[in-house]
């Protein structure tokens, strides 16, 4: 990286930093644009050359995300399929996601209406990033690859749902990523051996 990207790249990360101290005081929907570029010490244009939105500054790890979710893809080892690669990603993303940090976010994100309406973009972003890189990287059919990364994406979204719940119930530490991380295995066991079966065998409903 030169020294032009380098410097971009930090003050990206300054406002970005900015913004979630002053969403972590005062809520999201509470702070504008123009104090956020203050609190960073840079102008609102400035702001809006490095993020679209408010709500960016917020999710401003997607492209990071995506990043990740790809690179699991391209180098995952010999022999290793795309739901054991995208396993071990996630598996490895669970104390993070049981972490204080992810205990401020999940709060602001539970408190904003236009943020969780931003999470569902989020998400819809993912699913197409992953589905071209199941289609380019793996060769999958295209439809095939939109329908797994569908599928993967929901997954994903259920365990980043999960680890919220737990960060708002004050559940963090050990025993929470454990749970984390058995849900995880458990959703990606039901994916890798098919719901064919699911509920077979069973006496009925209740309730």
């Amino acid at each position: 990286m030169g020294l032009r990207e380098s410097k971009k790249l930090q003050t990206r990360q300054l406002i970005a930093e900015a913004a979630m101290e002053l969403f972590a005081e005062r809520g999201f929907d509470r702070v504008t644009v123009a104090e956020v570029a203050a609190a960073a010490g840079v102008s609102e244009k400035t702001v809006f050359n490095y993020f679209s939105t408010k709500e960016d500054l917020f999710f401003d790890e997607v492209p990071k995300r995506e990043a990740l979710l790809v690179g699991a893809i391209e180098g995952r080892g010999e022999g290793e399929t795309i739901l054991g690669a995208l396993r071990r990603l996630q598996l490895a993303e669970c104390p993070r996601l049981c972490s204080a940090q992810f205990a401020a976010f999940a709060r602001i994100l539970e408190e904003s209406p236009a943020l969780r309406a931003k999470e569902l973009e989020v998400m819809a972003r993912f699913a197409r990033v992953l589905a071209d890189a199941i289609h380019t990287e793996a060769g999958v059919d295209e439809r095939d690859a939109r329908i797994a990364a569908g599928l993967l994406i929901s997954v994903h979204r259920q365990i980043f749902s999960r680890a919220r719940s737990q960060a708002l119930a004050g559940r963090s530490g050990p025993a929470a990523v454990r749970r984390l991380r058995a849900d995880l295995q458990r959703a990606y066991e039901l994916l890798e051996h098919g719901l064919g079966g699911l509920g077979q065998g069973a006496t009925g409903r209740t309730g």
